[in-house]
């Protein structure tokens, strides 16, 4: 005959199994809260981590433009002054220039090149040449456009004197010439009056045929001249060349 639990016994393991599903599934319940508890915290300290991220990176940026601007604020600083000191010292030459000027002192002219940094022009047969006695320059004209100018000394004064009018291009021309009664001559000359007398020629020559630096460092700057109005080297030996027969020529 088989043995039989008693009804206590069952009711003891009913509850007893019952107990121990309630268990386990308060278990789970309370792994599935921790758990949720623990990403809830790794989110919040992912998101404290990236605001960190964040706010390192914003201040990052920020020092970085701070310090660019500084630099490019020193930069422009330095810059300036550069600019400053520029002007000054050209304002100082300007001044220097303009002292040496008002105490007659001159700067030695470029007397055997061209006076202009162009090539010269091709003239045509209503071209005409204007004299300033007062600028001491030559300016080759073309009705009044100027075309060309050049640095001249003109005549001294008095019976040295270079004549103002109306005058025009002579026949007469040559390579060269040597005054024995002024001790002086020149290269490439041109008569423009009194067929001989009154010429365009270079600086002036001495007797061996050398250039006379001392008058010619003079050119442009000083009337120094017997009355024949004096060129550059490169400026007469064109103007011997190119000059038209019957040019006007107005010395004023």
């Amino acid at each position: 005959m088989k043995e039989r639990y008693p009804k206590r016994t069952m009711g003891t393991l009913a509850i007893a199994m019952l107990l121990q599903v309630g268990s386990t599934s308060l278990s789970h319940t309370v792994s599935a809260g921790q758990t949720e508890q623990v990403a809830k915290q790794s989110r919040h300290q992912a998101e404290q981590t990236t605001a960190s991220a964040k706010e390192l990176t914003q201040s990052s940026s920020q020092k970085s433009t701070k310090e660019s601007m500084k630099e490019a604020t020193k930069e422009s600083a330095k810059e300036s002054k550069k600019s400053t000191q520029a002007k000054s010292a050209t304002e100082k030459s300007s001044e220097t220039a303009q002292s040496s000027k008002a105490a007659g002192e001159t700067t030695a002219a470029d007397w055997r090149n061209p006076s202009e940094d162009k090539p010269y022009p091709v003239l045509q047969a209503e071209d005409w040449i204007d004299v300033s006695l007062a600028d001491q320059r030559v300016k080759i004209m073309r009705k009044d456009q100027v075309l060309y100018t050049m640095i001249c000394s003109t005549g001294s004064g008095g019976d040295r004197g270079t004549p103002t009018g109306t005058y025009s291009i002579q026949g007469e021309r040559g390579e060269t010439f040597f005054n024995a009664s002024s001790g002086e001559g020149a290269n490439y000359w041109v008569s423009w009056k009194d067929h001989g007398v009154y010429l365009f020629h270079s600086v002036p020559i001495d007797a061996s045929g050398k250039y006379i630096e001392k008058e010619a460092e003079e050119l442009g700057q000083k009337a120094n001249s017997h009355g024949c109005i004096r060129l550059t080297v490169a400026d007469a030996k064109w103007f011997y060349e190119q000059a038209l027969y019957g040019m006007k020529v107005v010395v004023h």
